[in-house]
Parts: structure tokens; sequence; C-alpha cells
């Protein structure tokens, strides 16, 4: 596993990553703090079906199942 060293940068604390991993210049991400203090980076998608390919969002075994629901009208109370 390799590591990075965080360094301050004017009022921003900066951690590099290699090239190898892939990250375009002005990439974006959204980031998330677990609290263990690990810090999660998911590349933002601005569209995310914008280069589906036609079914390729189809699950024929979940569409039976939600064809087959009946709401009742308190599913999300417990939530």
């Amino acid at each position: 596993m390799e590591t990075v060293k965080a360094r301050k940068q004017g009022n921003a604390v900066m951690v590099t990553l290699a090239s190898k991993f892939g990250v375009q210049e002005g990439q974006e991400f959204y980031i998330f703090k677990e609290e263990d203090g690990a810090l999660t980076l998911i590349p933002k998608i601005n569209d995310y079906f914008a280069n589906a390919k036609a079914g390729e969002f189809i699950d024929d075994e979940l569409d039976e199942l939600v064809r087959e629901f009946t709401p009742r009208g308190h599913e999300l109370d417990e939530y």
C-alpha cells in the first residue's frame, strides 16, 4: 500500500495523487469523511446516463418484483 503526505498550501491542506491513478486535472469529486477518519472521493458525474446503451440499466428480475409490489401506505414509517 502506498502512502502520501498532506502538505499546506495557503489556507488549504493538499494531498497529491500519483498520475497512475488516472485523475484528470480539473476533475471534480464528492468527498466524505467517515467516523474513523477515512476519506472517500467519488467522481462527480454530471449525467450518469449520458453514455448509457439502450437496455443497459434494465433488470428483468427486479422489474418483475416491482410489478408484483402493492404499496399499503406505511412502507416508510419505520424510517
